[in-house]
């Protein structure tokens, strides 16, 4: 799992005191739902401060990506390089919800609202979807008791 909190290197003090208070919950329940499903997990969270290169796992299947918008570019090439190495590619975050039909162009699988029943989908597939990528998302929010909200 690929956290982008950043688009590139920063080292200016407004990176140093406020990205790391970016990263989103979800990048952090993925890979617990991950790991639950048997799968081992490495999580990286791209702050700006850290050498991206170093840090990249190697030797994956499957790579998860969250990503802002203004992060997509560097999305986008991470995925164009795990996939040449062999791995399937997933992007989720903001990113993937409001441009779905651009990241399908460079994803394997771009999800929208997110469960964990689509992980898990996802990785019992686990295939790569090329040359354009599948959109999934969650139809609505599991029930929660009296008054749960549908989410569409």
């Amino acid at each position: 799992m690929v956290d982008l909190v950043s688009k590139g290197p920063a080292d200016t003090l407004w990176a140093r005191v406020m990205h790391a208070n970016l990263a989103s919950i979800m990048p952090q329940v993925v890979p617990t739902w991950c790991e639950q499903e048997g799968h081992e997990v490495v999580l990286v969270c791209y702050t700006g401060r850290e050498d991206l290169r170093k840090e990249l796992p190697k030797g994956v299947d499957v790579v998860f990506i969250c990503s802002f918008t203004q992060a997509a570019l560097l999305a986008y090439a991470l995925s164009q390089y795990f996939r040449s190495l062999g791995a399937v590619t997933v992007l989720g975050g903001p990113h993937a919800r409001c441009y779905p039909d651009d990241a399908v162009k460079y994803f394997d699988y771009v999800l929208g609202f997110t469960h964990k029943s689509t992980i898990v989908d996802v990785l019992q597939d686990c295939s790569p979807q090329r040359p354009e990528g599948r959109y999934l998302s969650a139809a609505r929010a599991p029930a929660r008791g009296k008054g749960a909200v549908e989410v569409y």
